[in-house]
């Protein structure tokens, strides 16, 4: 059986609302790979599972992305792809189909992942929403709903006055909700060491790049980039993520 974890809310602000925080590049030179991993592992650099809502590892077994409706299909569909193929590169298997699923459910059927697309979900600007539901057998995420504010669409210069860079941004919107509903949280932690953790607070690779994962967004990235789990951060815990499920069955 499913259980709801207290709703995930993020900010996309737009382009100059959000302070910039300059932090040292961190990267692990030599860090134990998590296939070496011999017991479940729960945060690394620039990752953590949320375990604070429940859900520790992600299953072997496929997750299926719908859509709550024609709209949502329409709109949102592509920016799936992507973060699927490189989570398929991992052993995690997220089909991204064109199924239609109503359902209001507070958690779906297992390993459904409803997609909205709705005019500020929270009632806040810029706000987006994973809702996602874990597994109480044994602390695997189970899917849930990713609520994506249209308001990154339908406002032109939402992000920035580049087209592409705006795109960029909504193709990392996106991904960034669905890692969540798989299990990552924000890996924000207190670098410049003054007690708090802050907005964009997160580590960067060699590249000046923060996690797609850090909150509330992590910035511009390269057009390239745009919706793609870094290799040095967010993909090496995903494939821990996975990895644990196995370790936690022994």
């Amino acid at each position: 059986m499913p259980t709801p974890n207290p709703a995930r809310t993020r900010r996309l602000l737009a382009a100059g609302a959000a302070s910039v925080i300059t932090v040292l590049a961190l990267l692990l030179a030599g860090a134990t790979s998590a296939r070496a991993a011999t017991t479940p592992v729960y945060k690394g650099t620039g990752w953590k599972a949320d375990t604070a809502n429940g859900i520790y590892s992600i299953s072997p077994d496929p997750y299926t992305v719908v859509f709550a409706d024609m709209t949502a299909r329409t709109k949102l569909s592509r920016y799936f792809t992507g973060p699927a193929a490189q989570l398929a590169g991992l052993g995690i298997k997220v089909i991204v189909s064109t199924t239609i699923d109503t359902s209001t459910t507070t958690c779906p059927s297992r390993h459904r992942i409803i997609v909205h697309y709705t005019y500020r979900p929270t009632g806040t600007q810029g706000m987006s929403q994973a809702r996602s539901c874990y597994a109480i057998a044994d602390g695997s995420a189970w899917g849930g709903h990713i609520l994506m504010d249209s308001e990154y669409w339908t406002s032109s210069s939402w992000f920035s006055a580049d087209a592409t860079t705006n795109e960029a941004r909504r193709k990392d919107a996106v991904s960034h909700e669905l890692g969540h509903i798989l299990g990552l949280a924000h890996p924000n932690v207190d670098l410049d060491r003054d007690g708090v953790i802050e907005n964009g607070e997160c580590v960067r690779n060699t590249a000046g790049l923060r996690p797609l994962m850090c909150a509330p967004n992590r910035g511009n990235p390269p057009v390239t980039a745009g919706g793609k789990f870094t290799s040095e951060f967010d993909l090496p815990g995903l494939r821990q993520m996975l990895q644990n499920y196995y370790l936690r069955q022994t």
